[in-house]
């Protein structure tokens, strides 16, 4: 009896493990429906309106709908070469949609509208909206990352993020958020995943990214699950090359897995494959799962039962790229599973490579039209059958609205994590008899919000006195910052250390992660704050205070400055374990 009570307790010390706690677990069984239609429905049950679609187009308009092209979403002079190759696509290829990275709310809007008016079956708007519209907009909302949703452990905040930024996307027309990410971060190395990941444990990335998909989909926007089967695990980013994950399918099974497979559960309308081979499923060298029938049709469509929009990464990366031409992608992808061909190299070239495989018996037309049925119905869920356009009108009212800096603040409000505060330095009670010298911080991937935080700094700046340096890259003049250093009570270090594509890196440079080491050797009291990676303390862990705020959204810093002097208490738990010494659920609150 003994024995069989030791193996009962480990086995629920195991699960605990797993999911965190309790909370995260599922409670009740999930409402199997959207906006009340079924999820199976949606996809297998055609409506007239898309049988009476399906049954006028020709064979090359039916592959065109499986093509996404891309476009920045800015005005457009009808004369541009931009104007004409999108006019072309539309026009005269019929590709099924487009995705938008840059511009401005209204810009892409009017340009949207323009773009509906000259496609016959209407466009399948997308955007990679994370933390919100300014991620592409430059007057958009913006939210606190994913792990500062995950380090509240409040999932109604998801869920309303999730509806605010539906209600954004809607007003400008874009009908597809890739949106949630769902990785586990469990390297903190990962160069490209990072703080875009709820957490480390499958628990709560699962939590977290169903309420996210519920907000977006009661607001009518088609939410994307990604990057399957799991890209949280690498050190290598697919911009850049094919990583290779060599885990067993039972190691996927029992973390990967867990919160795409909970996505699925609560109706996830959208999959996106991921550039990442994985031996263990597909053997065959260098074909990534975004390529793979194995891992595509194999597991997310006959394992996991997903019957929903299934998408590639963009197909411009070089994960993809440096292996295939366009035509083997175009090929495969039909092969694997997908239904969405997100940015191919050339659309036409790839519209015309399936067309041929039809043509001459390589693959189907009843599989084209599978593929077809599922986006023609997304577009009759989403009501495009009955109206296409956007009313400009509406835009300037629901686009970064109250509500969504009411909604930013919160989640940044409940985000902010004290990891360490050695002396009780935070937070700085007696400030106005002290002299406070902030050093900025920036490894150079992105323009750092630093001159923000100094804004908001001074507003409420209680020091008696400070002085400012602004470090970007290499550092020079460490010898001259530190000595100046010495006649200061406090070192303040705001770090901007944020996930750049193609870098690399999220971490900082050698020196200046040598300068933070050389204050704290000084004696000085050295506070660092993260607006970003979570993990930098691993390179100073003598600093006297450290805290986490996952972004440097600007409700992200004004958090910080207000629990600086209490005037929020510090309420943020680790989404990640950070260090040895400071784990997963760990932080001071007060």
């Amino acid at each position: 009896m003994n024995k069989l009570f030791s193996m009962n307790i480990i086995f629920l010390t195991f699960l605990i493990s797993l999911f965190g706690s309790y909370e995260f677990m599922e409670k009740n069984p999930p409402d199997n429906s959207i906006n009340g239609i079924q999820t199976s429905d949606l996809y297998s049950e055609s409506n007239q309106w898309t049988e009476n679609k399906l049954r006028s187009m020709t064979l090359r308009e039916k592959v065109a709908q499986m093509i996404i092209t891309y476009s920045d979403g800015f005005a457009l002079d009808k004369s541009s070469a931009e104007y004409k190759r999108l006019s072309n696509l539309i026009s005269n290829e019929k590709v099924g949609g487009i995705i938008f990275f840059k511009g401005n709310s209204l810009q892409q809007a009017e340009l949207t509208n323009t773009l509906q008016s000259l496609s016959e079956t209407p466009l399948l708007i997308s955007a990679d909206y994370e933390r919100g519209t300014k991620m592409r907009l430059d007057d958009g909302s913006l939210f606190p990352s994913n792990m500062a949703l995950g380090a509240t452990r409040n999932p109604e905040l998801a869920y309303q993020m999730g509806l605010q930024i539906a209600k954004e996307c809607r007003s400008i027309g874009v009908h597809q958020n890739y949106a949630p990410v769902v990785d586990i971060n469990n390297n903190s190395l990962n160069p490209i995943i990072n703080v875009r990941s709820y957490g480390e444990n499958p628990g709560l990335v699962s939590s977290m990214s169903e309420k996210l998909i519920k907000g977006l989909q009661e607001g009518n926007v088609i939410a994307t699950a990604k990057h399957f089967p799991g890209h949280g695990d690498t050190e290598i980013d697919s911009h850049n090359d094919l990583p290779v994950l060599n885990f067993s399918k039972e190691r996927l099974d029992n973390l990967e897995l867990i919160p795409f497979r909970n996505a699925v559960k609560n109706n996830v309308m959208s999959v996106m494959i991921a550039h990442l081979s994985l031996p263990s499923l597909d053997a065959e060298a260098n074909v990534p799962a975004s390529l793979s029938k194995n891992i595509v049709e194999g597991v997310l469509i006959n394992e996991m039962k997903f019957n929903g929009l299934i998408v590639t990464d963009a197909l411009n990366m070089a994960g993809v790229i440096k292996h295939f031409s366009t035509k083997e992608v175009a090929l495969r992808c039909v092969n694997a599973g997908i239904d969405l061909i997100l940015m191919p190299q050339g659309e036409t070239e790839t519209i015309n490579s399936i067309v041929n495989a039809v043509n001459n018996g390589t693959v189907s037309e009843e599989r084209i039209n599978l593929s077809v049925r599922k986006i023609l119905n997304a577009k009759s869920w989403l009501k495009l059958d009955e109206n296409k356009m956007t009313d400009l009108s509406k835009v300037s009212y629901i686009v970064n609205s109250d509500d969504a800096k009411k909604i930013s603040q919160q989640i940044a409000d409940e985000s902010i994590t004290l990891v360490k505060n050695d002396n009780s330095i935070i937070p700085f009670s007696k400030a106005d008899e002290l002299s406070c010298l902030i050093v900025s911080m920036n490894n150079g991937n992105e323009k750092a919000n630093s001159d923000y935080f100094l804004s908001r700094f001074s507003v409420k700046n209680k020091f008696k006195s400070t002085s400012f340096y602004d470090l970007t890259g290499e550092v020079s003049n460490s010898n001259e910052i530190i000595s100046e250093a010495s006649s200061y009570d406090i070192v303040l270090i705001p770090v901007y250390a944020k996930v750049k594509i193609k870098t690399g890196t999220v971490g900082l440079p050698q020196s200046q992660l040598d300068l933070i080491n050389s204050l704290n050797s000084k004696g000085i009291k050295v506070v660092v704050v993260s607006f970003g990676n979570p993990y930098l303390i691993q390179g100073f862990p003598e600093v006297d205070s450290y805290i986490c705020a996952y972004a440097d959204a600007e409700t992200s810093i004004n958090s910080v400055i207000d629990s600086f002097y209490g005037t929020i208490k510090f309420k943020g738990k680790l989404p990640v374990s950070i260090s040895n010494e400071f784990k997963y659920g760990d932080g001071i609150t007060n």
